[in-house]
């Protein structure tokens, strides 16, 4: 099964296809937010997965904004006939088994590494996950989190 996991922003979103094969299909870590929903269009028979927003007191612009992103992929994805998961940071880290304070975002990073043998490997011997970078790393813990609910 393909499972898109989207990271959104407010402009700049990440971008992970995801086989459950265990294998990195397509990753971009700067998809802007309209060249997503183009994406979208000619995806079938994908899951989309997109990480949900969430107040943490009070909202900025910024949260604002990628809430409205948000609402734009899933209807994008719904009118393309495609199943859509919504989930939220604390449900992905929690799939992962990432826990404890410090910096989520490494211990995601390393959580996937884990999940993954091979890792990001080399130019000359690719592991799963190579070429994934940036916010790509959200993205793909998004798609993972959600086929591990599936």
């Amino acid at each position: 099964m393909i499972i898109l996991g989207i990271d959104p922003g407010p402009a700049i979103c990440g971008w992970a296809e995801y086989d459950t094969a265990a294998r990195v299909v397509l990753c971009a870590a700067h998809v802007t937010v309209e060249e997503a929903l183009d994406l979208l269009r000619a995806r079938l028979g994908a899951l989309v997965a997109i990480e949900r927003v969430q107040s943490q007191g009070q909202s900025g612009a910024s949260l604002l904004q990628t809430s409205e992103v948000v609402g734009r992929l899933q209807q994008r994805a719904l009118i393309s006939g495609l199943p859509v998961d919504l989930i939220y940071r604390r449900e992905v880290l929690r799939a992962l088994d990432v826990t404890g304070r410090g910096e989520r975002d490494s211990m995601v990073r390393q959580r996937l590494l884990e999940m993954h043998p091979g890792g990001k490997g080399t130019k000359k011997a690719p592991g799963p996950l190579y070429g994934v970078s940036g916010h790509c790393w959200q993205a793909l813990a998004v798609a993972v989190a959600a086929g591990l609910r599936q």
